[in-house]
């Protein structure tokens, strides 16, 4: 590759007709409570549905949920336990439908669990016959409301859907079987082929698939059911291994399940619940819920069971810790934009940012930047940029592109936004489902847009080539402390090639 030394390169930026905007810094906030779609505390709603009562949510959430604690999320657990050995009616099947658009109504999303049964004392579940018969009836009704379904958890199998406590699947096992793995098919097989399915135990993953690996970056977000399965700990900080969360066929608590659990998670949702019953096991444990959460990549947690830990969190002041880092945070940090551009021009974009939540974002979701008139015209172009891949506990990522202006774009001065809304088009345009950024004064609640701060002049006079090193060329930097070179660009990324060879990202 040819080295170019810097003051040629120099020479040759000041030759092009690149003209970047300065910096542009902006203003982290770190402690605001506030409402994100996909992430956050959750309260449960459960009902043993019937044709005289097919309603679960509808009828029990108001407008006050979605403010409560900026919530987001609801558990919704339907128990269907008239049904265990027959169809489900279609007055069940409408009714569903409706607490979906109920959930749309008030810009929430659920996490979605389905059981037959919810006491130790009534053990009986459905055969995984009837699990599948049920399974296809809700097929079209998962797909068609797929959009305010957060995550599924597998249920079905053992009391409260939590595969322990069943007389069809080995009573009071955590250990994969064959019905068991009857069921596992069953589920992907009608699930949403986009939404995750979260078990109770990971050893059941493990056992699945007789592989002890967990997944990595090439397989992370690909689709695959290994990609898709994750797993829920809905016995948070209680007893030895949060009570078979980190269990393995010969340890209660194994250390290679938790380091297991924390790489899967990267990729895969995490959440639950606590269900410390104990007042003085709760004093104890207590405290080390932010450290647990980060490292597991917590994205949702319950609030209503075992209110001996909840209420020790609320007292405390760790809920509001929790509240503000459970899932995602994003903080824009700096970012550069050009100046000008021509209709059908490139744009260089380049805004570095840190997700200071305990999770990433696991469902797929678009980014666009938005170019906003004077006279209110939006015109949205959408990037590259996955924002699955913002990993958390205050990793740096950045996004940096050239974007191609729209032919059609009017001539004028626009104002530009970052955007992040719904994928799915029944909500897209819904400003409660877009990701607000974790900054001052960016954010538009009516919109759902996060102002960047940065203008551009589009004007058919602008080049429509921003200027880009010519192919194979390097910046040799021998004192990168003295020389911080500005605008090098290859590929549409800002960088500099250090002596070691490695190329730095930088803005």
């Amino acid at each position: 590759m040819k080295k170019v030394l810097l003051s040629l390169v120099a020479l040759w930026l000041l030759s092009t007709s690149v003209v970047l905007a300065e910096k542009v810094t902006y203003t982290p906030d770190n402690k605001t409570v506030f409402r994100n779609p996909e992430r956050g505390f959750t309260e449960e709603l459960s009902y043993k549905v019937s044709d005289s009562h097919p309603n679960v949510v509808k009828g029990n959430i108001s407008s006050s949920w979605g403010a409560s604690e900026k919530r987001s999320l609801v558990v919704v657990l339907y128990n269907f336990n008239k049904f265990k050995s027959k169809d489900l009616s279609d007055k069940v099947l409408a009714g569903f439908d409706e607490d979906m658009q109920e959930l749309r109504k008030y810009g929430l999303k659920c996490v979605l669990r389905f059981a037959y049964t919810e006491t130790e004392n009534d053990k009986v579940d459905a055969t995984p016959e009837w699990v599948k018969r049920h399974l296809e009836q809700l097929k079209p009704h998962l797909a068609a409301n797929a959009d305010v379904i957060y995550v599924l958890e597998a249920g079905f199998v053992g009391v409260w859907g939590e595969w322990y406590y069943t007389s069809n699947y080995t009573n009071e096992s955590q250990h994969m079987n064959s019905k068991r793995r009857k069921v596992v098919q069953y589920l992907f097989d009608n699930a949403p082929e986009d939404r995750f399915i979260l078990f109770r135990y990971s050893m059941l993953k493990t056992e699945y698939f007789g592989d002890k690996t967990a997944l990595s970056a090439a397989e992370g977000f690909s689709g695959t059911m290994r990609a898709r399965w994750g797993c829920h700990n809905d016995a948070f900080l209680n007893n030895w291994g949060n009570d078979g969360t980190y269990a393995s066929t010969n340890k209660d608590d194994d250390p290679a399940v938790r380091a297991y659990v924390a790489q899967e998670t990267l990729y895969v949702p995490n959440g639950g619940e606590t269900n410390v019953e104990s007042s003085s096991l709760a004093e104890s444990v207590y405290t080390k819920a932010p450290a647990e959460m980060a490292e597991y990549h917590w994205s949702f947690c319950g609030t209503s069971y075992a209110t001996q830990v909840t209420g020790l969190w609320r007292s405390s002041g760790i809920f509001d810790t929790l509240n503000v880092h459970m899932g995602y945070r994003y903080n824009l940090l700096e970012g550069k934009f050009g100046d000008e551009a021509a209709p059908t021009g490139k744009l260089n974009v380049s805004i570095r940012l840190r997700n200071d939540g305990y999770a990433p974002i696991y469902n797929e979701r678009p980014v666009y930047l938005v170019l906003k008139s004077n006279q209110n015209s939006v015109f949205s172009i959408q990037l590259k940029a996955d924002p699955r891949w913002w990993l958390p506990n205050g990793r740096v990522s950045w996004i940096s592109e050239q974007v191609t202006i729209p032919a059609d774009l009017p001539e004028g001065t626009y104002h530009l936004y970052l955007y992040m809304p719904d994928k799915y088009e029944a909500i897209r345009d819904d400003a409660r489902y877009a990701v607000r950024l974790a900054n001052k004064n960016i954010w538009d609640e009516n919109t759902g847009y996060n102002d960047l701060g940065a203008e551009v002049v589009i004007s058919n006079q602008a080049p429509l080539d921003p200027g880009v090193l010519p192919e194979g060329v390097e910046v040799v930097i021998n004192q990168p402390s003295v020389v911080s070179p500005r605008k090098v660009i290859q590929d549409g990324i800002f960088y500099i090639v250090m002596p070691d060879g490695k190329k730095h990202y930088c803005l």
